[in-house]
């Protein structure tokens, strides 16, 4: 990952996800399509600077350039991958420091022009729902090959789709194969559906599942109870919106879709459901490969930690999305964001912070994942 400084690039794709094909000579036969493996998990610690190389030790990109954060204005950022030309994927974000923050992703989009460039469009907002500057984590990944488990990634394309809509081309993977479908249920609330997840070998397995609203509004999105395949999203009042979304789903697989290698671990806090104290919850580890390996700590209302064994390295990257509550017929309440993570001895710890809509400290359910890429 080497540091250089950037230039600005001139015209770009106003796409999530955009494909461009790049054009050969006429009567020729059409060059390929550069479409590199990507990965990155950027954190973006300087909210008010307007241009900036990221160095810290937490942000990682596999491809050979630097990583650039740019303020376009209060609350947004562009995201550059410098050297990334990559083809679809998914971006998510979450605000980082415990205050009541949630971001969006405005889009993706490879440069044009012979740009080689990946940028990412993040939008961070206030609980009041205006836009402000705050630091955040962001990921991408268009992984499409794992070696165990199941990784699928898509993002939708309308707010509201007429009936059941099967994904563009481009716009999500499973390594199970077949097509990811989505569907509106009502304002605010989309099923999606993919292949059944195959049978795990040995011990049980525990979902890792990520979302992230798409757009410029403040928006936050929430996946209902494991596997049940929902998604909901709220205005910052808590009233239900059409938005559209990106969702990263997999089991034995880390948010960037790394399935051997670096060590990983997710887990959800079911902050809904305490009782005299005790915080319970689910998870996996793969350093044991087997269900559980956390350990779950009640900070104070809407704070939260989560104690990942043998999972220490000096860096690494968290993330965490409230998630809906038990009974779908149940409002989604709030939001949570990133208060930080460290090493502890063996261990990995990540602090977690969750508020009620309008940002009141709240109990709510919480889902949180961590990896030590690009660290084994």
């Amino acid at each position: 990952m080497r540091r250089t400084s950037w230039v600005a690039a001139g015209i770009s794709a106003l796409l999530v996800g955009a494909a461009l094909a790049v054009p050969g000579p006429a009567g020729a036969d059409p060059l390929p399509v550069i479409d590199p493996v990507v990965t990155a998990t950027v954190w973006a610690d300087q909210p008010t600077t307007t241009e900036y190389v990221v160095t810290n030790g937490w942000t990682a990109s596999s491809a050979d350039g630097d990583v650039v954060v740019r303020r376009t204005g209060t609350g947004a950022y562009t995201v550059v991958l410098e050297n990334a030309p990559a083809r679809g994927g998914v971006a998510h974000a979450v605000a980082y420091g415990g205050g009541p923050v949630h971001c969006t992703v405005a889009g993706w989009y490879r440069t044009l022009l012979g740009g080689e460039d990946l940028l990412i469009l993040v939008r961070c907002f206030a609980a009041t729902g205006a836009p402000v500057d705050s630091r955040f984590v962001a990921t991408y990944t268009n992984r499409r090959q794992i070696h165990q488990g199941r990784l699928a990634w898509f993002a939708t394309d309308q707010a509201a789709p007429t009936g059941l809509r099967t994904l563009p081309a481009g716009y999500g993977y499973d390594s199970t194969g077949g097509e990811i479908r989505y569907e509106r249920l009502g304002t605010g609330r989309y099923q999606f559906r993919m292949n059944p997840n195959p049978e795990p070998p040995g011990t049980a397995y525990f979902p890792m599942t990520h979302v992230t609203a798409l757009g410029t509004s403040a928006v936050n999105c929430q996946i209902s109870w494991p596997d049940h395949w929902q998604v909901r999203c709220a205005n910052a009042a808590g009233i239900p919106v059409d938005a559209r979304f990106a969702v990263t789903y997999g089991t034995r697989v880390d948010l960037l879709g790394h399935s051997t290698g670096p060590r990983f671990a997710s887990g959800t806090l079911y902050g809904e459901n305490i009782r005299d104290g005790v915080l319970p919850g689910d998870s996996y580890n793969s350093t044991s490969d087997a269900y559980g390996g956390a350990v779950r700590t009640l900070l104070g209302t809407g704070r939260y930690q989560m104690t990942f064994r043998n999972t220490a390295t000096t860096y690494g990257t968290a993330f965490v999305n409230a998630h809906a509550p038990h009974f779908d017929s149940q409002p989604i309440r709030g939001h949570c964001v990133l208060a930080g993570w460290g090493r502890s001895g063996a261990d990995t710890v990540v602090r977690v912070n969750c508020y009620a809509w309008l940002g009141v400290p709240a109990n709510l359910n919480a889902r949180i994942s961590y990896t030590t890429w690009p660290y084994a």
